[in-house]
């Protein structure tokens, strides 16, 4: 059986209050007595009454202040949608009128997103890129990008010029987009990492350049800068891209790109291979790998490569 609320009872009283004989003259004593016991009843009622008001208050104002903070998270939302909006459609306008980005250091900064490109180089069309914002002051392009292992890295000589995957995702740009793109202007290089451990590191290298088809798009890479995943590039400067049909590299014996199953620049085959295969193991050096992030071949869970055009000064 429920159990009568407090208020419950206290009327219950009241009204056994009321049915009470008073003791005493009926005419006199009777007649103060019961007015005492109305006037404490009175004061009891408007006690109880005064009470459940203010609780009734207090609950109304805490669930208004919860309905308010919500309300102003979803402005905050809507506002922070309509503002990513309206960079889009300004993009959008900027580019249906022929006046693309010439690199990522003229998209609004801030917001990491794909935007379409035209490097500032004779009969170059456009082409969507992934600008990331994230690190060392933003206008990165990503060329590159590996963390789930879906997208297959195992391809020949045309799809390795020409790219592969999207830019949101799992993607290799092409070695032509990287030439023009590096042939616009100076760049550098930013190299992302993460083990499967979580472990993240980078290094940045002050200057990066890919030559021409003719030339194999032969790997010019600057000095090492700075970063905690230490020097696994610099080995491979002025190597020639292979892939899994064309061997340019220069080991006398082998062909990495075919035993790696990777295009890469590869002297003899390198201490760092950023497209080799996605596991978290070292089998036979086949792995996704930067040596110097922790001195073997285990592979990484994540990689990506990002170029950004140097400032010119003067």
């Amino acid at each position: 059986m429920k159990k009568p609320s407090k208020c419950a009872r206290f009327l219950l009283l009241s009204c056994a209050l009321y049915c009470l004989p008073l003791p005493g003259n009926a005419n006199g004593n009777s007649d103060r007595v019961l007015s005492s016991k109305l006037d404490q009843l009175q004061d009891k009622i408007m006690e109880l009454l005064e009470a459940r008001l203010t609780s009734m208050q207090e609950r109304m104002e805490r669930k208004f202040g919860e309905h308010m903070v919500a309300l102003q998270r979803a402005e905050k939302s809507k506002s922070l949608e309509l503002d990513d909006q309206f960079l889009v459609l300004k993009d959008a306008i900027k580019q249906n009128s022929g006046a693309y980005f010439a690199s990522c250091r003229g998209v609004p900064s801030g917001h990491s997103n794909m935007f379409m490109i035209r490097p500032s180089v004779p009969n170059t069309l456009p082409f969507m890129v992934y600008c990331e914002q994230s690190y060392l002051g933003g206008s990165w392009m990503v060329i590159h990008k590996r963390f789930d292992g879906s997208l297959d890295f195992n391809r020949g000589w045309e799809e390795y010029k020409e790219g592969f995957g999207e830019p949101n995702g799992e993607h290799w740009i092409g070695l032509e987009k990287i030439h023009r793109i590096t042939q616009s202007g100076d760049h550098e290089l930013l190299v992302v990492l993460k083990d499967f451990d979580g472990r993240a590191k980078m290094a940045l290298y002050d200057g990066f350049d890919v030559d021409t088809e003719g030339a194999k798009y032969k790997l010019s890479i600057g000095k090492y800068d700075h970063g905690d995943a230490g020097d696994s590039l610099s080995l491979v400067n002025g190597a020639r891209f292979s892939a899994i049909d064309q061997d340019n590299d220069q080991h006398p014996d082998g062909f990495c790109a075919k035993h790696y199953q990777s295009g890469w620049w590869f002297k003899h085959c390198s201490n760092s291979n950023l497209n080799g295969l996605y596991r978290s193991t070292d089998e036979n050096n086949m792995t996704m790998n930067w040596f110097s992030f922790r001195h073997d071949l285990q592979g990484l869970k994540e990689a990506s490569m990002m170029i950004r055009e140097k400032v010119k000064v003067g």
